[in-house]
């Protein structure tokens, strides 16, 4: 093929003026495919960027700088955020309708935590010297601080007294004891709740743990910390498991999500993944906060299809296809859509492009669209189901037609390969899913809180990176579900595992499972005796 870019000018006059214009054409053909991609490698630099230096989150912000960290962010973000000014008052604010919760003083703060009292007295002989007419002792003045017991271990020696007749007719009976967690063993309901707590809620790896218990002079093994947390999910709290997975069927709307894990021992190859897939309840008219996992060896359909079983009602996930198979099988699910997940391509190609870069671009257009659609639904949420309905398909249904005919106009004229192409592709291909909050008041825009749900095992693998075996997995999910479900009702976690453990051990052997509900995260019980202070 002749390359017409090195033409000399003298061979140029030699050409008539159809082939000039054959050659210009040519040439403007390889110049729009250069600067075509061109413009994908720039975008594809704008974004490598953000996604390395720039803020995760979604808000967005006026500010020209918001997209980048700063050096003291990066390296050492307390000595960025601190300075020399007084000790504030400690303050609890709760966002709810744009009002404030009134100060908490640091008082209200400590309330409900055991107190040592320490007496500072004066000599009775110093006393008598500076006072020898005598003296008389005034109010004393009170001033708090808080301390801190690292932990502590006790041994817990338990003497069962046993006790004979005198006429020696060989009656022999002894006191009653407590039921072990599990036979023969020193594990107590306390010590596994604390290894669970600091595991699945702190995400500290149990080799960690063991390390700082050898630290206060007790030596157990990461396998014994491990062995005995998988015989409290099998043993114990998988009962609880199974009513709150009974309970989540009946939810109007179930959020769903999965990331990949690996297990290093399942027979597979090293690189095999696995998946934890996580099943919120949604929030609109629901009392009491699911969240359960399911660890799974693969992404297949036939995993939320026996999960979901017995659910009847709407399923918001991202796009994952795996859910409209699903929806296509049954005939009582609906899915719905995440408008987040459309939103957030273009943000974080807005972000990615900066302010000045991106503010005349269809991106910033299609952002900017998809918030107003939000903004205008969030000012429908505490008007009756009836009157959500009503407003949505009179104020936000033209919105939501408007977007996608603009949408359906502008994806014809961008380049094939662009990340902005692509984001409109995923809207467009979504559509029907992303309407269906239109015409159903429990169904929200997004699927938050799935994505929120399962953040901490995301959090967690960063710390243990892998799991050793499917067993291992299935406890984890079990475990994890418990400490999230715990979360999500305003629990203290660690208080209320040990209250768990406790009362599992004592009816292991009932083969009713009437004491269930009063060991739910939302029984009056426990949320009497473990509400967390932060949640009240």
């Amino acid at each position: 093929m002749t390359d017409f870019s090195k033409l000399t000018k003298e061979e140029l006059e030699k050409f008539d003026k159809q082939v000039l214009i054959t050659i210009i054409s040519v040439l403007q053909s390889q110049l729009n495919t250069i600067s075509s991609q061109l413009n994908f490698l720039t975008e594809q630099i704008a974004l490598m960027n953000q996604r390395t230096f720039g803020r995760k989150t979604e808000a967005a912000s006026d500010s020209p700088d918001n997209h980048q960290l700063t050096i003291f962010e990066i390296f050492n973000e307390p000595e960025a955020l601190s300075d020399d000014s007084a000790e504030p008052e400690i303050r609890e604010i709760t966002i709810n309708s744009y009002k404030r919760k009134s100060k908490i003083s640091r008082a209200q703060k400590l309330d409900g935590l055991p107190t040592r009292i320490f007496e500072h007295t004066m000599p009775e002989e110093e006393l008598n010297k500076l006072f020898p007419e005598g003296y008389k002792e005034l109010p004393a003045r009170v001033y708090n601080r808080l301390s801190i017991i690292p932990q502590t271990f006790l041994v817990d020696e338990h003497r069962v007294h046993v006790y004979a007749s005198k006429a020696n007719d060989g009656t022999i009976v002894q006191a009653k004891r407590p039921a072990d967690l599990f036979r023969n063993s020193l594990a107590t309901p306390s010590l596994v709740a604390a290894i669970i707590t600091g595991k699945y809620a702190n995400h500290v790896p149990l080799e960690r743990q063991a390390q700082c218990y050898k630290d206060s002079g007790v030596k157990l093994e990461t396998n014994t910390l491990a062995n005995w947390m998988m015989r409290a999910s099998e043993l114990h709290l998988s009962v609880l498991y199974d009513e709150l997975h009974d309970y989540l069927t009946k939810s109007d709307v179930i959020h769903a999500d999965e990331t990949p894990f690996q297990v290093t021992n399942d027979g597979r190859t090293v690189s095999s993944k696995s998946y934890m897939w996580v099943y919120r309840s949604g929030e609109h008219r629901q009392k009491h906060p699911v969240v359960l996992y399911d660890y799974q060896p693969t992404r297949r359909t036939d995993h939320p299809e026996e999960f979901l079983k017995d659910y009847s009602g709407f399923l918001v996930s991202d796009g994952y296809q795996v859910y409209h198979t699903l929806e296509k099988k049954r005939s009582n699910l609906t899915v719905a859509g995440c408008w987040v997940h459309g939103k957030r391509g273009f943000s974080e190609y807005n972000k990615a492009l900066g302010i000045g870069g991106s503010e005349a671009t269809v991106s910033a257009e299609a952002e900017k669209r998809i918030t107003e659609i939000f903004h205008l639904n969030n000012k429908c949420n505490k008007i009756s189901d009836k009157e959500i309905v009503e407003y949505r398909q009179q104020v936000v249904k033209p919105k939501v037609d408007a977007f996608f005919a603009w949408a359906k106009d502008v994806v014809l004229t961008l380049p094939g390969e662009s990340k902005t192409r692509k984001n409109f592709n995923y809207c467009l291909n979504q559509e029907k899913y992303l309407r269906v909050f239109l015409s159903n008041a429990a169904v929200p825009m997004s699927n938050n809180l799935a994505e929120q749900a399962i953040r901490p095992f995301t959090l967690g693998r960063k710390s243990w990176v892998n799991m050793n075996s499917t067993r291992g997995a299935s406890a984890s999910a079990v475990m994890y579900s418990i400490v999230e479900t715990a979360k999500a009702n305003g629990l203290r976690i660690y208080d209320y595992i040990e209250y768990l453990l406790t009362e599992l051990a004592n009816h292991a052997d009932d083969t009713s499972r009437d004491f269930i509900d009063e060991i739910l995260p939302w029984s009056d019980t426990v949320q009497k005796n473990f509400k967390s202070k932060q949640k009240a």
